[in-house]
C-alpha cells in the first residue's frame, strides 16, 4: 500500500482469491501504463510476491459484469429483494415490466408494484420456495417463482433469510395470439423491389406502420420482416394478432412488435376499443397493422396509421416478373422445381391472379401434382389447371408485359362479359353491337361466354 501511495495510485477495492487462495486482486481504475511500469519493479521486491500482472477486471467485477450481461438478455423479469422487501437488483425486462428506468429500480419496495402479493409471509417463511404464484403487474398476468436466499450469520449458526430472487413468467393471453413467423425472402423482383427498399427505411422507425395490399399480396410477410429488420428484434418479441377471430383481451408485450392482421375485418365496436388502447401502449412497443383497404376503417384508426404506410402491388401489375415469381415459388415449395417453359409462363401471364401469390402458389402446387402423376420432369401445358381470365383494375396496370393482341382480346372479353348480362340472346347482343349474329357467336365461343337467359 505504501508503494501505491508513493506513486499516488488510488486503490478502490481488493479481494483475495485464485485457485489456491494465494492471489491478491486490487482495483485501480485510471492507472496509466507509465505508472504501472514504474511500480512493477518496486512491487516485485516485496517479500513473498512472485509475479505482478495487469488484468482488465478483478474476479468479482468480471462475475458481476457477466451476470449483468446475462440478465440483460433474459426476456423474463428477474429481480432480487432483501429481507425488508426492497429491490436490490433487477434486469432490464423487470424494469420494463415495472414501467421505470433500470437505474431507478434498486431501493424501491416490491409491495409498491405488487400490492396484492403477500410479501411479509413469504419473507418470514424463508425455507420454502414458491412456484406459480399468480400476480398482476400493470394489467398483465404473470406466474411468479419465489426462491429464498438463506445465509449463516456466523459459522455453526442457523441460516437466516437474506432475501429472495424472483422470476416472473408472463401468462399467455387468451385469444388468437401467435408468435410471428421466421423471416423469409421478400422476392424483390419488379415493383416489389421498391417496396423492399422502403421497408428497410421504415423498419428502423418507431411510428405505427400500416401495410396495405390485396388478399395474398404478402402483407403478413412484410409485416413480419418489419420486425426482423428493426432494432426491436434484438430485445423484444413479435406476435401476430387476428382480432376478428376472437374476443379475448389483447396481449401487449412490454417491448417489440405487435402485428395486427386484417384491420378491415373488425367490427365498429372492436375498432373503437382498439383505438382507445393504442395511444396508451409503451413507447418500446411498435404496432404494425395490415389491411386490404381503409374504406371500412374508423376515422380514428385511419388517423393513427396515417404516418407510415406501405402499399404492396398486386401480382397482375408485375406480369414481366411472373416467371421469376413462379420459379421461386416452385423452388421454395413442395412442387416440381425447374425452369418453366415459355408456353407455360405465357399461359400464366393470361391470368390476373385475384388471390395474388396465394393463388399462384396453389395453382403451381396443383400443376406439380399433375406433373408427378404423369411421371414428368417439368411442368407442361397439359399439367396446368384451367384458368379463367379475369381483368381487374385500369388497363395501364394489368397490361404490363402483354402485347397488343393480348390486350385487345382481354378488353373484348370484358366488354362482351358486361353486355351479356343485359342481353337474352346472341341476336340481341348483335343488334346492341351493330355487327352480324355470326360474328357475335364466334366471339362468344372464343371467350367461352353466353348471354343471360
Amino acid at each position: 500500500m505504501h508503494i501505491f501511495a508513493d506513486y499516488r495510485i488510488n486503490i478502490v477495492s481488493g479481494e483475495l482469491g485464485g485457485d489456491s487462495g494465494d492471489k491478491v486482486y486490487l482495483a485501480a481504475p485510471g492507472m496509466l501504463d507509465t505508472q504501472y511500469r514504474a511500480i512493477e519493479q518496486s512491487l516485485l521486491r516485496v517479500w513473498g510476491l512472485k509475479r505482478v500482472r495487469r488484468i482488465d477486471l478483478i474476479p468479482s467485477e468480471r462475475r458481476h459484469f457477466e451476470l449483468d450481461t446475462l440478465l440483460r438478455h433474459v426476456a423474463e423479469p428477474v429481480l432480487s429483494v432483501d429481507r425488508e422487501g426492497r429491490v436490490i437488483a433487477a434486469n432490464l425486462a423487470a424494469a420494463r415490466a415495472f414501467g421505470v428506468s433500470l437505474d431507478r429500480v434498486p431501493g424501491l419496495q416490491l409491495q409498491r408494484f405488487l400490492p396484492l402479493l403477500q410479501v411479509a409471509p413469504l419473507l418470514r417463511d424463508f425455507t420454502v420456495p414458491r412456484y406459480g404464484i399468480p400476480v398482476t403487474l400493470r394489467g398483465r398476468d404473470y406466474h411468479l417463482e419465489w426462491t429464498p436466499i438463506a445465509v449463516a450469520d456466523s459459522p455453526g449458526q442457523v441460516e437466516s433469510l437474506a432475501g429472495a430472487v424472483l422470476t416472473m413468467q408472463a401468462v399467455p393471453a387468451p385469444g388468437p395470439v401467435f408468435p410471428a413467423p421466421d423471416p423469409v425472402a421478400l422476392w424483390d423482383f419488379d415493383l416489389r423491389r421498391d417496396c423492399c427498399l422502403k421497408l428497410q427505411e421504415l423498419a428502423s422507425l418507431n411510428a405505427p406502420l400500416l401495410i396495405r395490399g390485396e388478399r395474398g399480396s404478402g402483407k403478413s410477410t412484410f409485416a413480419s420482416a418489419s420486425h426482423h429488420l428493426s432494432p426491436l428484434a434484438a430485445s423484444g418479441e413479435c406476435v401476430q394478432w387476428w382480432l376478428a377471430d376472437g374476443d379475448g383481451q389483447p396481449h401487449w408485450p412490454q417491448s417489440g412488435t405487435v402485428i395486427i392482421e386484417d384491420l378491415e375485418r373488425l367490427t365498429e365496436a372492436q375498432q373503437l376499443q382498439l383505438a382507445r388502447q393504442l395511444p396508451q401502449l409503451p413507447v418500446s412497443l411498435r404496432i404494425v397493422a395490415t389491411c386490404r383497404h381503409i374504406d371500412g376503417l374508423a376515422p380514428v384508426l385511419v388517423q393513427f396509421f396515417s404516418g407510415l404506410t406501405l402499399q404492396l402491388p398486386p401480382l397482375r401489375n408485375m406480369r414481366p416478373a411472373l416467371a421469376r415469381f413462379a420459379e421461386t415459388l416452385l423452388r421454395t415449395g413442395e412442387g416440381v422445381s425447374g425452369e418453366l417453359q415459355k408456353a407455360v409462363t405465357e399461359r400464366l401471364a393470361e391470368h390476373d391472379w385475384p388471390d395474388n401469390f396465394a393463388g399462384l402458389r396453389d395453382f403451381l402446387l396443383a400443376a406439380s401434382s399433375a406433373c408427378r402423376r404423369r411421371g414428368g420432369a417439368a411442368i407442361q401445358l397439359e399439367d396446368l389447371p384451367d384458368l379463367q381470365p379475369q381483368t381487374l383494375g385500369p388497363w395501364r396496370e394489368w397490361a404490363r408485359g402483354l402485347g397488343y393482341r393480348d390486350i385487345m382480346d382481354r378488353v373484348e372479353r370484358e366488354l362482351l362479359q358486361d353486355l351479356c348480362r343485359g342481353c337474352h340472346s346472341t341476336r340481341d347482343l348483335a343488334r346492341r353491337l351493330g355487327i352480324s349474329h355470326t360474328a357475335v357467336a364466334n366471339k362468344l365461343r372464343k371467350h367461352g361466354l353466353t348471354p343471360a337467359r
